[in-house]
């Protein structure tokens, strides 16, 4: 696999369940909807299903480069940003393990397939990559990016579980960048 990382950057985000005329707007244009349990349904580009991913009060949505949201729970969130100002927050810029299709198939990917259910359909390349996250099936194109947020093992050195999530090919190269290879 590859490595990559968040080139440093500014983003603007927002905390679930807190007043903003921002998320309020996102809500009103259908990016954003409230379930009748209080959670809320995020509507990302790899959310083309009828519904979106779900986020809990207290989580946060950043805005990718065209402006469409996606969330991030409170915990990774506040982890990996520091609050500017408002809205405004720097990404802190930490190494992730990446994978493309074309990439040659790989322990980490193996382990997705046969524990979180990631599938591959040559017949549809606009859906081509398909897995249950955020509480619905998240799909990406084929030339979208999985990344590894976390890749946990055991004492063995077994892989005993992954974060992962994918991420548009346009919306990579504008915030990624790929490490040289050690």
């Amino acid at each position: 696999m590859k490595k990559a990382r968040k080139r440093p950057a500014v983003v603007q985000a927002y905390r679930l369940g807190e007043e903003n005329s921002v998320v309020d707007g996102l809500t009103a244009e259908g990016e954003i909807r409230l379930r009748g349990d209080g959670s809320f349904e995020v509507f990302s580009p790899e959310a083309m299903g009828e519904t979106g991913e779900i986020a809990h009060t207290g989580d946060y949505i950043k805005l990718d480069s065209s402006g469409r949201p996606y969330p991030n729970s409170a915990e990774y969130f506040e982890k990996n940003h520091s609050h500017i100002a408002a809205e405004f927050y720097e990404q802190r810029s930490n190494e992730v393990s990446v994978w493309m299709y074309g990439d040659p198939m790989c322990p980490e990917i193996q382990y997705l397939m046969e524990h979180k259910q990631l599938t591959f359909h040559e017949d549809d390349p606009d859906k081509y990559f398909r897995a249950p996250l955020w509480g619905t099936i998240l799909y990406a194109a084929k030339d979208a990016v999985i990344v590894f947020y976390r890749i946990s093992r055991d004492e063995k050195g077994r892989i005993a579980d992954e974060d992962f999530n994918f991420v548009e090919r346009k919306e990579f190269e504008r915030t990624y960048e790929l490490l040289s290879e050690r």
